[in-house]
């Protein structure tokens, strides 16, 4: 596995003064999420993984060891369905640079979790990140749905990704306990991609309840798993793997080789069989393999449209235009060169840009699909936006009845001086879409009579400022 991982420090904040290293950028916060239960509490609990990278953290340089310090805070708000505040949760650590080496080095990355209780149901769970000390700020938003594990058939918790996934002997000393599940060490892949030609195994964690009492010693459980391609079409099959029974819960970690895989997107299925009991349960969580320059020289149509699309709301007017006009190897060439470009240091295999640009794309994909496939959100109007603009500071939705219409308010603060961007859902999206009909941003479509739309429905007008990308 090509990555580097510095593990999080969760003592307390030295009170060291010296030199101020200030981070440059804006904080990359990735994050996802995966619930697990805990049968001798009945409590269901959702762990927020993320990471961070660490060479946009601001360090403090110690006059004791000559080491830099970073340090963050994370907190996670929980939402219900009505918007209405349900839960919070926050977490501190640091970050050491031995002698201040490796402060700068952008293919370092931190991974947490923070655990939240949490009944059953849907939530949305907006997530900050702040730097102690440069007091940069990384923001996302993830839509959480926690299963109903209380009950006594067999059932899965979700499928967990992660870069590496190994035992840790008893009693050996961990920085970050967090990160211990079951015994293991489980450094979590909150993005859901791999790099092709790089990435040649993925591994897997999950938890089974419900696992009926064994009769006999040997009795035993099977396993499954299989990768199908976004249309549905088998593409791996990993064949049936036994284990006995350890009671009525037992522990899957696994380590798939995904080397044969084609850059792609594509769905992780877990089947479970209970045979003595005859029950069944199954779990899937979706990944994707990203080209690289180690990958095949001819990629499959897909996967050249995949590349357009993560890069179009980047793209001027006229490399829009020339992409177009190119070949499908024309379009690789010209997106490969278009994110070298953006590359701040092109000698190392990370591209903070590209990877907030996917992050952006995979986030829009998720939330913003109209389709159950979760494929077309990137297009949508709020996908627009948030791959455009990233994450919003504050969010705002109205669910009105009668001759109103619902409608979602984004804010901006530091974009342009502050602005805000509205959707609404009228008869005009079809209603199972927000359209934008008004922002405050320069070159976004400019309707100060937008709240009319909520009444009637009738489009007010309005000034687009510059060409949009609604019909593309």
């Amino acid at each position: 596995m090509k990555y580097k991982m510095i593990v999080l420090m969760l003592t307390a904040f030295l009170a060291i003064f010296g030199q101020v290293v200030s981070a440059n950028n804006s904080l990359t916060l990735i994050a996802d999420y995966a619930t697990f239960y805990i049968p001798s509490e009945a409590t269901t609990y959702v762990e927020i993984y993320y990471s961070l990278y660490r060479h946009q953290l601001g360090f403090v340089d110690s006059e004791q060891d000559e080491s830099g310090y970073a340090g963050v805070l994370v907190s996670a708000n929980v939402f219900n369905e009505a918007g209405e505040t349900v839960d919070s949760a926050s977490t501190y650590f640091l970050s050491k640079a031995e002698n201040g080496v490796g402060q700068d080095d952008e293919t370092i990355r931190l991974f947490d979790y923070l655990p939240i209780k949490m009944m059953p149901g849907n939530y949305r769970v907006d997530i900050s990140a702040i730097d102690d000390v440069s007091k940069n700020i990384g923001k996302t938003s993830l839509l959480v749905t926690v299963p109903d594990y209380n009950g006594e058939q067999l059932i899965s918790s979700d499928l967990q990704l992660a870069y590496d996934i190994h035992d840790i002997p008893e009693d050996s000393p961990v920085a970050n306990s967090r990160l211990v599940k079951e015994g293991r060490m489980v450094v979590p892949n909150p993005t859901g991609f791999y790099q092709a030609g790089v990435d040649s195994v993925i591994y897997v964690y999950s938890e089974l309840y419900g696992l009926a009492s064994a009769i006999s010693e040997s009795e035993e459980f099977a396993v499954n798993y299989t990768v199908k391609d976004i249309s549905g079409n088998d593409v791996f099959d990993y064949g049936v793997m036994k284990y006995q029974k350890p009671g009525n819960s037992a522990v899957l970690a696994n380590m798939l080789n995904i080397s044969t895989l084609k850059p792609g997107k594509y769905f992780l299925f877990m089947k479970v069989k209970d045979e003595v009991a005859d029950q069944r349960t199954m779990a899937t969580r979706r990944f994707a393999l990203v080209g690289s320059s180690a990958a095949e020289a001819a990629p499959s149509e897909d996967d050249v449209q995949l590349m357009v699309d993560i890069a179009w709301y980047h793209l001027s007017e006229a490399e829009k235009i020339r992409v177009g006009d190119l070949s499908p190897a024309g379009k690789v060439n010209l997106i490969r060169q278009f994110w070298r470009d953006r590359d701040d240091d092109p000698s190392t295999p990370e591209n903070p840009v590209y990877d907030e640009a996917v992050i952006r794309f995979k986030y829009a994909n998720d939330n913003f699909s109209t389709q159950s496939d979760k494929q077309n959100g990137w297009h949508t109007a709020r996908g627009r936006v948030y791959i455009t603009y990233g994450p919003y500071d504050e969010r705002w939705e109205e669910i009105m009845t009668g001759k109103s219409y619902p409608y979602i308010k984004w804010e901006y603060y530091r974009l342009e001086g502050g602005c805000m961007f509205v959707f609404v859902n009228d008869f005009v999206a079809g209603a199972v879409d927000y359209r934008l009909v008004h922002s405050t941003h320069p070159r976004e479509k400019y309707d100060p009579r937008w709240e009319g739309i909520l009444e009637d429905g009738e489009d007010q007008g309005g000034d687009w400022r510059s060409p949009g990308d609604e019909d593309f």
